[in-house]
């Protein structure tokens, strides 16, 4: 009988000893790691490795901090944490009847790895996180994990240099990581005693304080692929060192200080994939990645970068993925423009012209206002490309020309167009009736931020997919084609009117903006000098009215003056009757200004109508 059949028919005898055990809770864990896992014998290894742990637990009277785990990639992996101290852990684990995928060791306070700590333990991968590390013993990692150990992680703890204690005893380490450390300065030779220099293919420094790397730092490494210098104080390329590491094909230098890339600061042949985001770049020169002629992704976003000479990809004609969003300074990317000053915000004809094999190019959140024709054309290969977050107005009809071209169902094509202030009249026409055609092609991430019109104003804020909602005499059948690739969603406007003829055309309404301003303002001042006319005629009724009863009590008190003594007999000079003459003047004036503002609102009154309809 199998190794394989044997381990099964002990697993229920082995749930039925942990339920008696009193730990109900992690057998219904098991049992259901039994019924999810893809690999019987790997489900099998851990329920005995999880009795194993719980039975230790019994007999010893003290929590246990480990817990068994099982995936697809580590099919035996053993987690412990929280724990009180690396004893607790130990004693959890002596013992151990099985080599197991990996064992982490979590949240747990270990100030200094003791010698032959594990020489009981069989594993392949060992993690040590967050422990308030800072030594190691030189004999911690005698015993068989010499022999087996391929993957080390030391991560969150307090070490300030390369371990040359313990570490340089193993054997068969393949991946090195000491990311999220103390780590300032990586002394010259800090690799050449380890015993597997000559297997490790994966060094991750990433997350600490180094400044520079002495030119002997990385000697030894004659095997190292990938190098992670990401999140340190670099100001400057390490150039020296990487003299040391030709074989390197990913190099990561994201988030740190670096301000330039000079010509042959990267002497790495064997280089596919260059990280330098999140860094102070203004300006790469045009020889600067002559040395990297195999590059296949390169990551250039969040940058300072001002403009970028195309002649640059003229090196790297394998180059399939170029990221270079989020350069908010960038405003070309052309020929002989190096200055921010004397560059237009645009991308020229032949930029990328030297690219065949791109698939994916990221030009978000620049400053780019124009894109010449063809310049992103006759790259077929390419399958995602995004222009969002610029100050593109329009693209000129053959800017995609044989590029975004389709590869079957499997492949899937993106166009990110959104956050630019689109101008929807005729030279965009050929887009939106591109994206129409071509329904597959991904414009949204996640189904938000479409890309929306600006203007016109009767536009704005209309899906650049969408038909236009005033002049659409597009024919049935090509609205039910659309409807198979494209599936309407919340915000998507689709007319329900009655479709119109081809032979005929139906001219609908339209004001336009200027228009409609001159009628408001027309109709504004109608009412304006309608009122003033109203109020002018009221002040005239009732001066007039008031002024003929004063003459009236005037006339009275002359006669009376004639008739009496001599020496009251004469009028009075100054008196209301002497002005009569003076009011009667008044009035004829006022006519004469009413008649002038009512001839002068029926004369505006009068263009504005003819403007408006002209």
């Amino acid at each position: 009988m199998s190794s394989v059949h044997c381990r099964a028919k002990l697993a229920p005898l082995l749930v039925g000893i942990i339920y008696t055990s009193g730990h109900r809770e992690s057998t219904k864990m098991f049992v259901k790691l039994a019924d999810d896992s893809e690999e019987p014998s790997s489900v099998v290894d851990c329920l005995e490795l999880g009795y194993f742990l719980m039975f230790n637990d019994y007999m010893n009277k003290f929590k246990n901090p480990c817990s068994c785990s099982s995936t697809r990639y580590e099919p035996l992996s053993i987690v412990c944490e929280n724990g009180d101290s690396l004893n607790a852990v130990l004693l959890a684990l002596r013992q151990s009847p099985r080599t197991t995928d990996c064992l982490t060791i979590s949240n747990i306070p270990i100030n200094q790895l003791p010698g032959y700590a594990f020489q009981r333990i069989h594993t392949k991968k060992l993690i040590l996180k967050n422990n308030g590390l800072r030594e190691i013993h030189p004999n911690a990692f005698d015993g068989t994990l010499t022999e087996i150990l391929e993957e080390l992680e030391i991560k969150g703890n307090f070490i300030e240099s390369i371990p040359q204690n313990g570490l340089s005893r193993l054997k068969k380490l393949r991946a090195l990581s000491l990311s999220d450390n103390l780590i300032e300065y990586v002394l010259n030779n800090s690799f050449l005693s380890y015993e597997s220099r000559n297997i490790i293919q994966r060094l991750d420094l990433s997350s600490n304080k180094i400044r520079a790397i002495h030119s002997t730092g990385l000697l030894g490494l004659e095997n190292l692929t990938q190098l992670y210098l990401d999140k340190n104080q670099f100001h400057n390329i390490p150039t020296e060192a990487l003299l040391n590491i030709p074989t390197l094909q990913d190099l990561s230098l994201g988030v740190n200080f670096i301000k330039d890339i000079p010509p042959g600061s990267l002497p790495l042949p064997k280089l596919i994939s260059l990280s330098l985001e999140v860094n102070y770049i203004r300006t790469i020169p045009a020889d600067s990645l002559q040395s990297v002629p195999n590059l296949v992704y390169l990551y250039l976003g969040n940058n300072l970068l001002t403009s970028v000479d195309p002649s640059m990809f003229f090196y790297m004609r394998n180059l399939k993925v170029l990221s270079m969003g989020n350069n908010k300074d960038i405003t070309s990317i052309s020929y002989n423009c190096k200055l921010k000053s004397n560059c237009r915000f645009y991308i020229a004809h032949d930029t990328f012209s030297n690219l065949p094999e791109l698939v994916s190019l990221d030009l978000s959140s620049n400053a780019i206002t124009h894109v010449d024709d063809f310049a992103l054309s006759q790259l077929t290969t390419l399958s995602s490309l995004d222009l969002s977050g610029n100050r593109l107005e329009t693209l000129p009809n053959n800017v995609i020309y044989d590029s975004l071209l389709p590869k079957g169902p499997k492949h899937s094509r993106a166009l990110y167009l959104h956050n630019n202030p689109w101008k929807c009249e005729n030279n965009l026409a050929w887009l939106r009736k591109w994206l129409r055609q071509n329904g597959d092609v991904q414009i949204s991430i996640n189904g938000q931020n479409n890309a929306r019109c600006w203007t016109p104003s009767y536009l704005s804020g209309f899906d650049l997919r969408q038909t236009d909602p005033v002049h659409s005499v597009e024919p049935v059948l090509t609205r039910e084609l659309m409807r198979k690739f494209v599936k309407p969603s919340t915000n998507l406007f689709i007319p329900t009117r009655n479709e119109i003829p081809l032979d005929k055309t139906q001219e609908n309404p339209r004001i336009e903006g200027v228009n409609l301003v001159a009628l408001i303002l027309g109709i504004v001042l109608g009412v304006l000098g309608v009122c003033l006319i109203l109020l002018v005629i009221i002040r005239y009724i009732i001066k007039s009215d008031r002024e003929k009863s004063v003459s009236n009590l005037g006339s009275s008190s002359l006669a009376s003056g004639f008739g009496g003594s001599g020496y009251n007999g004469g009028p009075i000079v100054g008196s209301r009757p002497f002005r009569s003459s003076t009011n009667h003047n008044i009035i004829s004036v006022n006519k004469i200004i009413i008649e002038e503002y009512f001839l002068a609102w029926l004369h505006i009154s009068l263009r504005l109508m003819i403007s408006n309809k002209m």
